[in-house]
């Protein structure tokens, strides 16, 4: 009776260990690969974030250091994990990463670049005392889960696929790297005609000019509909009238034979011109 009660304990122990270490199971010695797919569960919890990149000296050499500190994640209650950048662009713009190896303290979405030491020690001390509670979290707008940061990702994201492009082309195909140029160039400016006549369109469509009605003062002056300016020239014309008369009258006789007798001499040279033409 003795020896089944030993066995049920020691049973009920067994599925004990085991259901903590599956409650565990993401608390291992090696860092959590993170990537574009997963990376929001850093968001829950208290996180340590490493970005390296294969080719980085630094980064070989921090390497056995993470994974040791790594080791220490079910002690101090905390996950570590590790970015490829070189994999993982997106993320690498995302978190805005501008030097390798770069360390990202992270609890319950606040964000803390950590410079401190790189010893196994150091790390250790910064989660078991807390010293993170020093750093200043990044500003909203360098917040990795903010949309303008995301935006930014997706920049970095397009940046190496064209990279890639680029390096396809190069190295399989064997086009010159100034073809490449101006492919890309000829594709740039394409691109940007498409999106502004878009642009264009959108705003044509959604904000249409809007009819601006004349003002009452401007709609009631009309100038050319003015009885006024008819007078006015009626009147003109009635006065040239009466100004030739009066000239005409005011002509005495000797006057207006002289005139009579200049126009029919002229008119008889112009007779003399024509017929010494033919």
């Amino acid at each position: 009776m003795i020896s089944i009660n030993c066995y049920l304990v020691s049973f009920l122990y067994l599925l004990h260990l085991l259901a903590n270490v599956s409650s565990q199971s993401y608390k291992t010695k090696e860092p959590i690969k993170i990537t574009d797919s997963n990376w929001t569960n850093v968001l829950e919890g208290e996180w340590m974030v490493e970005f390296m990149a294969p080719w980085c000296p630094a980064c070989k050499s921090f390497k056995d250091v993470w994974t040791e500190f790594a080791g220490w994640g079910y002690d101090l209650d905390i996950t570590v994990g590790v970015i490829d950048v070189t994999e993982n662009p997106g993320l690498s713009g995302r978190f805005l990463v501008t030097s390798l190896p770069t360390l990202y303290h992270i609890k319950d979405g606040n964000f803390r670049i950590y410079q401190g030491g790189r010893k196994t020690t150091d790390l250790i001390s910064l989660i078991d005392e807390k010293k993170w509670n020093a750093i200043e979290p990044v500003a909203w707008y360098r917040n990795p889960n903010s949309i303008q940061m995301g935006v930014l990702g997706n920049f970095f994201t397009a940046a190496m696929f064209i990279r890639g492009i680029y390096n396809t082309m190069t190295d399989v195909y064997g086009i010159p790297e100034w073809l490449c140029y101006v492919i890309f160039a000829i594709l740039t400016i394409i691109i940007g005609l498409i999106l502004g006549l878009l642009l264009v369109l959108c705003c044509d469509n959604f904000f249409p000019a809007k009819y601006i009605p004349l003002p009452p003062e401007r709609l009631a002056h009309k100038p050319k509909d003015d009885p006024t300016d008819d007078d006015d020239i009626i009147d003109d014309t009635v006065e040239q009238k009466q100004t030739k008369k009066t000239s005409l009258d005011s002509k005495g006789p000797s006057e207006l034979s002289g005139s009579a007798s200049q126009v029919a001499s002229d008119s008889e040279v112009r007779k003399r011109t024509q017929k010494a033409k033919e």
